[in-house]
């Protein structure tokens, strides 16, 4: 008999965990961090019993809470793509770096984690411990997986993060899974519509040529991984005519997704856009570089994607007070994040001072999601080729929409579906 523990990312988004077990067989889904004053993690698991781990993909409320398992003499095996281990490295490590509270590992667990790792690429079958294991492109960021598991004649699909819409960095999601019997998948965007993407990048560039037009220098706060290097082929795509500037962690990000060319939509276009844009130097020359940056019309693409920290917060407190320059939002902004003040009242608190910076450069938000929007989650669903008495478990998302999610499933297409709690059992 298949049980499967759900340890977090419950009627929330973050700290993504779940535990798959039968018999002697036990494994791990992700296992993230949620953001937060401190920063919280999953409910405990003993590495010990662990057949293995698998990692969807990168980012931290997937990947943030992992080392925890490895500061012990157990060592499980982690599962993964390979752009998803070089760039979880790059995250965990910069995580340690800037975090302000406590965090239960430090650099030789991260070490740990990456000597006990196994990669592989989508459509590939792994045999683990009796455990069949396959992964697929989820369409949400180079190496993102969604995780096709057989255990004891039962078939498991657990989706990450997913995004039916082809962007300019990945293709769209694979669609194809027959005779399921589970399916864990995200809620995310369960009870939203995105706007359309095409119509997205024309008014994304329009405001951005005006700006240069103008004269003006356009800071495009991103994330580290994946948003920014979207953002740069946007502007590749459109021949943008001017410098682009990249910095912050994006700089690593970018080299670290270029070196994985088959986990990509296109690697040609991609090397064109990476030689368009400027890397802001690691070293010495930086301080001389970010200077030349804000000096004359152009494009800077930095994290935080949130304004949380990161150079664009560096940027932001020398273009801000400028009318002719435009500081364009091109991530979700959680409630209570400095990015989503910025949006509200109209200016930001420095870092330094903590006075109030008055922000005249134009403002904007646009939505470039890399998560499926409600219409594509339920077009996800309708195409799965369930078994009888097949189950869906509906997470990462806020309460309202992994509940209303299951609901809807529930009731329009007569399949069970949960909206599990922390620590419920199925």
């Amino acid at each position: 008999m298949v049980e499967m523990k759900f340890l977090g990312g419950c009627r929330t988004i973050g700290g993504s965990a779940i535990s798959v077990s039968s018999e002697n067989k036990n494994l791990l889904l992700d296992y993230g961090m949620m953001m937060g004053k401190p920063p919280k993690f999953p409910s405990n698991i003993s590495p010990k019993d662990l057949s293995f781990i698998i990692l969807s993909h990168c980012h931290a409320d997937h990947s943030c809470g992992l080392p925890i398992l490895y500061s012990g003499a157990a060592a499980p095996r982690l599962l993964t793509t390979p752009p998803t281990i070089d760039l979880a490295r790059l995250i965990i490590f910069d995580t340690i770096k800037i975090s302000k509270y406590f965090l239960p590992y430090e650099r030789q667990e991260v070490i740990q984690m990456i000597k006990n790792t196994q990669t592989f690429g989508y459509n590939k079958v792994k045999i683990k411990n009796g455990i069949s294991l396959t992964f697929y492109n989820a369409g949400h960021i180079p190496g993102s997986a969604l995780a096709l598991l057989e255990i004891d004649g039962k078939r498991i699909l657990y989706t990450g993060d997913l995004n039916l819409t082809q962007t300019r960095l990945v293709n769209n999601a694979h669609m194809d899974f027959p005779n399921l019997d589970y399916v864990i998948i995200e809620s995310t965007y369960a009870l939203e519509e995105h706007p359309d993407r095409l119509q997205t990048e024309g008014e994304f560039i329009q405001e951005v040529n005006q700006i240069i037009e103008n004269d003006g220098i356009v800071l495009v706060p991103a994330f580290g991984v994946s948003r920014s290097q979207e953002i740069l082929l946007v502007l590749n795509k459109y021949n943008i005519k001017c410098p682009i500037y990249i910095d912050g962690m994006a700089r690593s990000a970018s080299l670290i997704i270029r070196d994985h060319p088959n986990f990509m939509r296109d690697f040609d276009f991609y090397k064109s856009a990476l030689k368009k844009g400027k890397l802001i130097s690691f070293h010495r020359k930086k301080k001389k570089e970010r200077l030349a940056a804000m000096s004359k019309p152009g494009i800077i693409i930095a994290p935080s994607g949130m304004l949380q920290g990161g150079t664009a917060v560096m940027y932001l407190e020398s273009l801000a007070e400028n009318e002719n320059n435009g500081i364009f939002l091109v991530s979700y902004q959680v409630p209570e994040s400095p990015g989503r003040s910025l949006l509200d009242n109209g200016y930001f608190v420095s870092k330094e001072d903590h006075k109030k910076i008055q922000v005249d450069a134009k403002l904007k938000i646009y939505n470039f999601s890399s998560h499926s929007d409600k219409n594509q989650l339920w077009k996800f669903i309708e195409n799965l080729d369930l078994n009888p008495d097949a189950k869906i478990f509906c997470i990462h998302g806020e309460e309202n929409a992994c509940v209303e999610f299951a609901k809807k499933i529930n009731e329009d297409l007569k399949i069970e579906a949960y909206a599990p709690k922390t620590d419920e059992i199925y």
